[in-house]
């Protein structure tokens, strides 16, 4: 599955990110936001997730085993740069 999250679209804080994102994780054929602008099945056993927050993207694939730590854990902690734990207001694309 291929998945496509846009984090610049949603206002809320890191913590409530990383709790939205581990729901879709943990459920990935039940769970939609805002934030996913793309998902689509591509036959994969693996979960590619691309996340968009701020100036940076980063592409994450992850096995089941992977995936169920993701969600547990937060995202944040499997990136290689810091992501602030607060953002700024942005406008909805319309």
């Amino acid at each position: 599955m291929y998945v496509k999250i846009n984090r610049n679209v949603c206002d809320h804080q890191l913590a409530i990110c990383e709790r939205c994102l581990g729901k879709f994780l943990a459920n990935p054929m039940g769970y939609e936001r805002q934030c996913f602008e793309e998902i689509k099945e591509d036959g994969s056993d693996l979960l590619t997730l691309d996340l968009h927050t701020g100036e940076r993207t980063v592409r994450i694939e992850l096995n089941d085993e992977q995936r169920r730590l993701l969600a547990g854990e937060g995202w944040a902690s499997f990136v290689e740069f810091a992501v602030p734990m607060y953002r700024t207001k942005t406008e909805h694309p319309r």
